[in-house]
């Protein structure tokens, strides 16, 4: 049976959502047969999905993401914090210019409306001398060009062998922008990927031309229908965001009694969760011959919910975890995958993930036996530090020149 045509489509969500994807991928990676993650026919990214996916549509496989967490690799350099967090200094600066005056601005503001002026209006006349973004998104758009421009690799769309789009959103229109495509086909895949994951406040726009990008999830945090557009007969959608179903707290323990940050954190859940669902929702009616498999955490996952989506130290804790809950997830409903993937001429076995499942329950909370089975697919050996996921990704190259044969 001839193979449909198919799409990976990865949400936002942060540092967190990036490494939950990354073990979600690394699970879904061993139940395929003959087939793995990195052989999708398309692929679409938002924000942290479009950096997970630009690195799967240059054949960067999830184990060697996974490895890249916590040491260099083939090539590509450990991924640390300066990476993510270049504080944007240069507009800092130039925004206190505008300081004085602002603060010229309140007093008066304050003196004329006295009792009437709210304490928000203050503050609002003081937002012309904040900067555009607390970080610059430079150091990360290096750390990726560097990365695509390795042998075998490439920074450019019209190279990659499987198609990329990377969703941004334009900043003065408020429209969708589709990098990979016309007329957005020729900006660099580092640059769109950083233009993708433009977090407002957190990051400062991106300037590409003459057009400022941001976060392409105030769009839709996964935009199924472009891979539709694109011909997809069949989508993986991985989302890591969630609302968390806390009804049955505990005295004193509610969302609202847990803090501003809760509270917000529970509000962007709810907006990008229902976004994507009414989407989801609206594309099976009007595409019935398409199937879906959308891949999220549970709706009671604390693990998920309690970790700030920007945090960089839980990055190992969050990658193991979605590899763990998805892998239960495949397993569980492991005949209505199989059904829906032998319809689109993809087979799949839950052998090997069962077995992983059984070697991370033995490797316990050993750091070096939990890396070792997530990044060498199952095998429980402590090898030196990048040893063991660099033999593990020659082993994958190996075995798909064996199928290309």
């Amino acid at each position: 049976m001839q193979r449909s045509k198919t799409a990976l489509v990865l949400a936002g969500g942060g540092v967190a959502g990036a490494a939950y994807e990354i073990g979600a991928l690394c699970a879904i990676d061993q139940v395929l047969e003959h087939l793995s993650v990195n052989e999708f026919d398309i692929y679409v990214g938002t924000s942290a999905g479009a950096l997970v996916n630009a690195c799967l549509a240059n054949n960067m496989s999830p184990r060697t993401l996974i490895s890249v967490l916590e040491s260099s690799l083939l090539g590509i350099d450990q991924l640390e914090p300066h990476h993510l967090y270049q504080l944007n200094v240069v507009d800092m600066l130039r925004r206190l210019t505008h300081l004085p005056g602002a603060l010229v601005q309140m007093l008066q503001r304050w003196v004329c409306e006295g009792g009437e002026a709210s304490l928000l209006d203050l503050i609002e006349t003081l937002a012309v001398g904040l900067p555009t973004g607390i970080y610059d998104s430079r150091a990360l758009e290096q750390y990726l060009r560097i990365a695509f421009e390795q042998p075998g690799r490439s920074n450019c769309f019209a190279d990659l062998d499987r198609e990329l789009l990377i969703i941004a959103t334009d900043l003065d229109s408020g429209e969708r922008a589709v990098f990979g495509l016309p007329p957005l086909e020729n900006v660099p895949i580092s640059l769109a990927v950083c233009a993708s994951a433009a977090i407002p406040i957190f990051y400062r726009p991106v300037r590409i031309g003459e057009r400022d990008y941001i976060d392409g999830g105030l769009r839709g945090t996964a935009s199924l229908d472009v891979a539709i557009e694109r011909g997809a007969d069949l989508i993986v959608c991985i989302n890591p965001m969630v609302p968390f179903d806390n009804r049955r707290h505990a005295p004193g323990n509610s969302i609202s009694e847990q803090g501003i940050q809760r509270i917000g954190n529970q509000v962007f859940r709810t907006f990008i969760h229902a976004g994507l669902h009414y989407h989801i929702k609206q594309v099976r009616r009007r595409h019935p011959e398409v199937d879906i498999i959308l891949i999220e955490p549970s709706r009671r996952d604390r693990i998920m919910f309690a970790e700030n989506t920007m945090r960089f130290q839980t990055r190992m804790t969050i990658a193991r975890h979605g590899f763990e809950s998805v892998a239960r997830q495949l397993c569980e409903h492991y005949p209505y995958y199989r059904a829906m993937m032998a319809r689109h001429g993809i087979t799949i076995s839950d052998e090997r993930i069962r077995q992983d499942l059984r070697n991370l329950q033995m490797a316990g909370d050993d750091p070096q036996l939990v890396r070792a089975a997530l990044v060498t697919g199952g095998l429980l050996h402590p090898a030196p530090a990048g040893l063991a996921s660099t033999l593990a990704e020659l082993d994958r190259l190996l075995s798909r020149l064996e199928v290309a044969r």
